[in-house]
């Protein structure tokens, strides 16, 4: 059983939930079958369900990730008292469904936190990434695919790699997962620094006709593409994004 499914079992065994009335203090975040499956070690919760018990147990994303609570956490909430007490916290129901209009479906599983960088930090990533203390990121994310253990996120700046009506396209704002352990191919989404820039850019890798380019994939965008021959570090390869609401 991993931490994040110990930890989500260990929490509702505290305050007195099993899965059927956790699954009604989510509001439909997780269904009963769902929470189910987690505690007994059957399956990975996805992000957006993390992000639900770490509401409903009053701790944060990170600390249901990568911390034992089962070591620090002795408090019983006062949601005890809004439920029924369970015969068991591994208790299962059977709940009536409406999967007539069920539009959803669970999201990956996390995978682990990363920093939040800025485009200067990341421009520097693979020079100081062993000496990168926790309270150096601007945040740290929770990244749902497989990654390298140098993996960080940035925030999207500006229109370059916005497309509309085509995938993929960036809007600014959207946060890309970056992997400098995965090696670059052409046709995949790049973080680079260029010579004489501090901060990195975030285009797409080619290589034509001998040569290799970085693009942007706006068509609108001047220039749109920009040759580098020894005058650019490629920082890492994107490997997913979290599009915020």
């Amino acid at each position: 059983m991993s931490l994040v499914q110990k930890n989500i079992a260990y929490l509702l065994s505290e305050r007195g939930l099993n899965p059927y009335s956790a699954a009604k203090l989510l509001n439909g975040a997780a269904s009963q079958p769902t929470i189910h499956r987690i505690v007994t070690g059957q399956r990975e919760p996805s992000v957006r369900v993390v992000a639900a018990f770490s509401e409903l147990f009053g701790v944060t994303v990170e600390d249901l990730i990568s911390r034992d609570l089962t070591q620090g956490l002795r408090t019983r909430s006062s949601l005890a008292s809004m439920v029924r007490q369970p015969e068991s916290v591994f208790d299962v129901r059977e709940e009536p469904r409406n999967t007539s209009h069920d539009n959803v479906r669970e999201g990956p599983a996390i995978r682990g936190m990363v920093p939040l960088l800025t485009s200067v930090q990341a421009g520097e990533w693979c020079e100081i990434a062993g000496t990168f203390q926790r309270e150096d990121a601007r945040t740290w994310l929770p990244c749902p695919v497989h990654h390298g253990p140098r993996t960080f996120c940035l925030v999207v700046e500006g229109e370059s790699m916005r497309n509309p009506g085509v995938k993929p396209s960036y809007d600014p704002g959207d946060v890309i997962f970056v992997d400098p352990d995965v090696a670059a191919n052409p046709g995949d989404r790049v973080v680079v620094r260029l010579e004489l820039q501090a901060a990195a850019t975030f285009k797409q890798y080619l290589e034509e006709d001998g040569r290799k380019l970085l693009k942007a994939l706006n068509p609108d965008w001047t220039p749109r593409y920009i040759e580098i021959n020894g005058n650019a570090v490629i920082c890492g390869v994107v490997i997913g994004k979290w599009v915020p609401e």
